[in-house]
This record gives structure tokens, sequence and C-alpha cells, in this order.
């Protein structure tokens, strides 16, 4: 039986708790067991075709169709394409990958692709957009069958031209965006992060590299570019690999969009950008070198579409960032306080090197490290921490099924290795050292009573997220509420 049979008048489904009557299921669970339970359960609920990884051992059914591949993922891909009309063969898909960056880059492009009056859609971490409304929420590079749909979903609504989408390495090594038509992909950098997946750095950026060096070639589009931050050492390495139209970025004027000059400061960003023979004097209230990059890409990004510049500057401008990226909330009098996502060592150490440049008094970083992920990072991380926060504490992010205490010992020997001790929140405020305190509600409020003005606090590691990951429970829990609950509790104190 052909692919397009099996489709015919089916939906598809891969979550065999969604399966109706009629659909073609596939099965996408790493565990063999846990396969088989699943296409029990969707057989059970109606599927009247499975696809499954060959050699799952998925017994026969009488009227059922069952499929056994080496990996089905790629067959949903081909599945979700032909079911939705390969709708990125019909707009601008941006491609946006690389260890940090992705979202607020995303951001950034879909508010310039407003300002020129091009509706445009996102799909990332913080979930699918179109027009303001949120259509999915889940992994960073959803599902292709969520993909598609997200896409067709798009142009059923006004998005036809564009859409920026973030491209994850899991995502790419799984096969989800095989079958996408993309009109550019971004590279924004790579360090460490999901070794627990990859299992080393190289295997980490080959994921990485197939979205240039495989996908993107296979565009329908005239011109497919790939823009790539060219003074970072894996960018210069997929540059060298990248045979199409290429445009390069970064803060090195060999680059081909590179800023003339440019003050970055508490009041943001403000940069005299050359980009291949246009000049975009562009001012953002974003923070710090890192945003400063992320706005470099677009402008690359922009002059390879031929978007207006006018429209490039005033994208930038109004852009308000992405949540939970060096996003401010209000905290004590004269005291800046930023929520952010670095959650990996790269992202943690841009992060505060930005900060630092902004000149505080001091800066204080509450931060953790993830349980049940790479493990390596976790001293990594608390000797950057160390080494460039003024007050480092030391608390739980999503410790998951881990004990929190645990997770803490292992970043704990990182910031010894800076050469900090520990001290208690009485010392902290008359000689250097660094705090711990597990539970991350009372460690926000530890840092936003130590602060004084001038002072930057940062907490890092969950930003947009809404909750905390402890022990099988999904508990309510958002760095920026806690923020604002505990400033209001300090005023009504006196504080």
């Amino acid at each position: 039986m052909k692919l397009r049979d099996l489709i015919a008048g089916a939906g598809l489904s891969y979550d065999s708790r969604r399966v109706n009557r009629g659909d073609l299921f596939f099965s996408t669970a790493r565990d063999l067991n846990q396969n088989r339970v699943n296409v029990d359960d969707a057989l059970n609920r109606g599927a009247r075709a499975v696809v499954v990884k060959g050699g799952g051992g998925v017994a026969a059914r009488p009227a059922v169709t069952i499929v056994e591949c080496g990996r089905p993922r790629i067959v949903m891909g081909v599945a979700a394409s032909h079911f939705f009309d390969a709708p990125s063969r019909q707009m601008d898909l941006i491609g946006v990958t690389g260890t940090s960056g992705k979202t607020t880059t995303t951001y950034l492009l879909a508010s310039i692709f407003e300002a020129a009056g091009i509706p445009c859609g996102i799909i990332g971490t913080i979930g699918t957009f179109v027009g303001g409304r949120k259509l999915y929420s889940g992994l960073t590079t959803p599902e292709s069958i969520d993909f598609e749909g997200a896409l067709a979903e798009m142009r059923r609504t006004g998005v036809r031209a564009a859409a920026a989408a973030e491209i994850s390495s899991i995502g790419l090594d799984e096969g989800r965006v095989e079958e996408l038509n993309f009109r550019a992909c971004v590279f924004t950098g790579l360090g460490r992060d999901h070794l627990d997946y990859h299992g080393n750095l190289e295997n980490y950026f080959a994921a990485k590299l197939h979205l240039f060096t495989d996908l993107l070639p296979r565009s329908s589009h005239p011109e497919p570019v790939a823009i790539i931050r060219g003074d970072d050492p894996y960018g210069k390495r997929v540059l060298a690999s990248v045979t199409g139209r290429k445009l390069s970025f970064g803060l090195d004027p060999a680059l081909d969009v590179h800023p003339i000059s440019f003050d970055a400061g508490l009041d943001g960003i403000r940069a005299s950008v050359h980009a291949e023979g246009r000049t975009f004097e562009v001012r953002s209230a974003l923070l710090g070198k890192i945003n400063l990059l992320n706005i470099l890409c677009v402008c690359a990004l922009s002059v390879a579409l031929g978007i207006e510049t006018d429209a490039v500057v005033e994208g930038v401008r109004r852009c308000p960032g992405a949540p939970g990226r060096l996003e401010a909330v209000a905290g004590p009098a004269g005291v800046k306080v930023l929520v952010d996502y670095a959650h990996k060592p790269d992202a943690l150490e841009a992060v505060l090197e930005s900060l630092r440049a902004l000149n505080p008094h001091r800066l204080i970083c509450v931060f953790g490290c993830g349980g049940d992920r790479d493990r390596g990072k976790r001293p990594i991380m608390g000797e950057i921490a160390g080494r460039l926060a003024g007050l480092p504490i030391l608390t739980s992010d999503n410790p998951r099924t881990e004990d929190p205490l645990s997770i803490i010992k292992e970043v704990e020997a990182g910031i010894s290795q800076s050469g900090l001790s520990r001290v208690t929140e009485n010392d902290a405020a008359h000689r250097p050292g660094y705090l711990v305190e597990p539970d991350r509600r009372a460690a926000i409020a530890m840092a936003l009573r130590l602060a004084a003005p001038g002072d930057i606090v940062v907490i890092a590691g969950k930003g947009h997220e809404d909750y905390q990951l402890v022990q099988g429970r999904k508990l309510d829990f958002d760095d920026r509420v806690v923020v604002r609950e505990i400033r209001a509790e300090m005023r009504a104190a006196g504080g």
C-alpha cells in the first residue's frame, strides 16, 4: 500500500491518547516496550494503520495495516507534508538554530516582517504564535504533524508570507524537519548543551550542521541563503561547509554584517550597522552585547531578503524582546531585576559578561542547574557564576527526579574553583563569597533583600517558564511573578 493511500481520508497522530477512529498512527517512542504499549492503545482507539520502528514486535491484527521502518518520524514528516499540502513551500520559512539567541532572533524577525507589512508567525520554545494567538505549546521544534499543521493554520489565518522557527538539534537529529522547505537558515553560534542526548559536542554540532549542508540545499526557493555568526568557532566551520549563498555577521569588522560603532548601556543598544553596502542606524531597548549579536543577525537576514532599511530599523526599535530573555521586572528602588532563560554554560557566561559591561555596583546572580540532564555542565556553570557574578546565589532550577542538594553540590564544586567561599547572608554584604539556598523562592527573596541601589539582579535558568519540575510534580512557579510578590511583601513591611 502506498503512503498516499494510507493518508487518504485519515487523520494523523503520534500520541496514542489522541487517536480517533480511522487515524494513521506513528509510534515514536525510543523504548520498544513503550512502542508496543502505544501501538496497542492506538489500535484499541480505532487506528486503521500504524507506522512503527522495525523490530518493534507489534503483532498483526485483522484489517489493520502495520508499516515497519527504520525511522518512523521520517515517514511521519512525509505524511504530514502531504496531508497539509506542504505549506512551507508556499511561504518564506526561516529556520533559526544555535545554542543561544534563537528565541530573541525569531521575535526580532517577526517584528521586522510586521514593520514591513508582512504578517509573520513564530514557532519556538515559548510556543507557536500567529497574530498574537498561541496555537501550540510544547517542544521547541514541534513534531512534524504539529509543525506542518501550524504552518497550514498560519496560511489559513492570513500569515501567507513568512514564519520564523527555532530548529533544535534534537529536532534535527530525530528528523522532525526533514520535509520542510526553508527560505533561509540562521546559525547563532554553538556552546555546550544537550550532551545528555548527543553524547559529545561534535555530535551536537553535526546535528546543527545538517540544516545547512542537507536541508537548506534542498530548498525549492531559487536562492536559499545561510546567515551565520562568523566570529564563532563553530560558525566558521558552518561558513566553510555552506556552498550556496551565505552572509556572515558578528563583531569582527571583516564580516559581511558588523557594527561600525555601538553603545550597549542600561538604556539599551545604539549601533551603526554595516550590512553589505547598507547602513542601519538601530536603536533598541534590549540589553547587552548578546542582543547586539541578535540584532546583527536579523540585519543580515533582512539584507538577504531585500527588506527595506526603514522596516528593519522600525522592527528592531519596537521589538520588546522575547518573554524571559533579559526581561525586566520591577524590583526594589534603584535595583534592576532581570529574568533570563540562561540554563547552559555559554548562555550564562554571555548574560553575565553583558551585564558586567553595564558597570553595575554589584551583579547578583540567582541560578541553578536542571536535574536529569547533562551533569557535566554543572561545575562549568558554577565556575562561570563564581568568576563573573559579584554575588552568586546557588539554588534549584528544575530538579526533576534528582535530589536538589546533590545537584547543588556538583555546581558548588565549580564555584569553589573560581576562588569564592560560601558565606552567610549577613556576611554577603561585607565580603566576597557565594550563597546557597535550595528553595528558589527564598533564594530570590534573599537576592532582593541584599540588593542595593545601582545593583543588577539576574535570575537565570527558567526565563518564561511558569512551572518548576520537582519529583514528578509540575508546580506553579514563575520567577517574574515571584519577584513581584516578594517586592510587594517588602514594600508592605517597609523594606
